[in-house]
């Protein structure tokens, strides 16, 4: 009698957790990593279920379990607006009791952010957004920051003036007129016009 109790107590306590035991619930997380992911609407796919995954999270875990042995094949039903992701280990055979072996690489697609330059006649120009800083040489007509993320909020400011000139961005909302702000549009983006006299 005494084995038996002891079976029939080991049999629901394997039913209740369903780890380690065997039973047909599932007992397993399909998680993963998420890296750079800057903006909304990333939908992850697992089977039957559509998984949404928000700017900045760093990880993420379906809802549905897996049993041991299951099969899965997560795959990016939706990609974010202006931004491209990959899975990496996406797919495979669940064998433990927490999965973390897929990793979603986020890129922010980048344009150039642009603006016009009149009056600059000298040399000695340098205009900085963050860590980045470009010197428009004597003549140039425009100014150019390459690669800016889409969405972000951006501040170009004038950090060295030209030799015998001061410039100020049009529309400023400085009193010196040094700097402009703005947010990266989703394709190339003009920025305020830069005029530069003599001091």
């Amino acid at each position: 009698m005494k084995n038996l109790y002891l079976r029939s107590m080991l049999a629901a306590a394997c039913a209740a957790t369903l780890a380690a035991c065997g039973g047909s619930g599932g007992n397993l997380y399909l998680q993963g990593q998420v890296q750079n992911l800057a903006k909304d609407g990333l939908i992850l796919q697992n089977g039957d279920e559509s998984l949404p995954i928000t700017a900045g999270a760093s990880g993420f875990t379906f809802t549905k379990l897996l049993n041991n042995d299951d099969r899965y094949d997560i795959t990016i039903k939706q990609q974010p607006k202006g931004a491209v992701c990959k899975m990496v280990n996406g797919s495979g055979k669940a064998s433990s009791y927490s999965i973390s072996p897929a990793v979603v690489v986020c890129q922010t697609n980048t344009y150039p952010l642009s603006g016009t330059i009149t009056g600059l006649t000298a040399n000695g120009l340098t205009l900085a957004m963050g860590v980045n800083s470009i010197s428009p040489l004597a003549g140039s007509t425009a100014y150019t920051f390459p690669t800016i993320a889409d969405g972000i909020p951006y501040n170009i400011s004038i950090t060295t003036y030209p030799t015998g000139l001061t410039c100020r961005f049009q529309g400023s909302a400085s009193a010196d007129g040094r700097d402009t702000v703005g947010t990266m549009g989703s394709a190339a983006t003009t920025s305020a016009t830069l005029t530069c006299t003599p001091r």
